[in-house]
């Protein structure tokens, strides 16, 4: 679907739409993709911004546009390709075995549902994973951990993000302040 296997072989830039959830496309190269889920390095203003994952079944078009490949020749010259990790090994069945792995890569991740009829957004880490649910410690904007855990159905879950510059500074925060535990 979307050649998504010739975009990850050829490292090409491509733009990800959502029509349905976005209105702007996401910059990214594929790292690895299976029947339910997309792997990418999520690229944003030309920065390398961690992982994102994304439901196959969200996607309206995937396409490596004239810019995208100017931009990957940018990319290249600034030397940031050879920071990609194309070598990633992540099994991207379905939702429930890859949150399992990155919960044990990664501190924090983002979960979102972005197709409720009230969008769900939490950022924390996997408690437990059942067959249907996720339950997520999460935390405010304010870096205040809540004490009730987050549910999620992992049908609603739309998109996962690890290693964000955005996760990174609540991460380091919470590293300085002794709270992460």
């Amino acid at each position: 679907m979307y050649h998504l296997a010739r975009h990850q072989q050829e490292r090409n830039l491509v733009s990800i739409h959502r029509h349905d959830i976005d209105t702007q496309s996401m910059q990214g190269f594929i790292l690895g993709a299976s029947d339910e889920l997309v792997l990418l390095q999520y690229v944003v203003d030309f920065n390398l911004d961690g992982l994102m994952i994304l439901r196959i079944a969200d996607l309206t078009a995937v396409e490596c546009t004239a810019t995208d490949k100017f931009q990957r020749d940018l990319l290249t010259h600034e030397g940031l390709m050879q920071l990609v990790p194309f070598d990633s090994m992540l099994d991207l069945r379905n939702w429930d075995t890859l949150l399992a792995q990155l919960a044990a890569m990664y501190p924090l991740m983002i979960l979102e549902c972005e197709k409720l009829d009230e969008p769900d957004f939490v950022i924390g880490r996997l408690n437990q994973i059942t067959r249907e649910n996720v339950e997520f410690d999460w935390f405010s904007g304010t870096g205040r951990w809540d004490d009730d855990l987050a549910t999620l159905a992992l049908e609603d879950i739309t998109s996962c993000q690890v290693e964000t510059n955005y996760i990174k500074f609540y991460q380091r925060y919470f590293e300085r302040t002794a709270s992460l535990s």
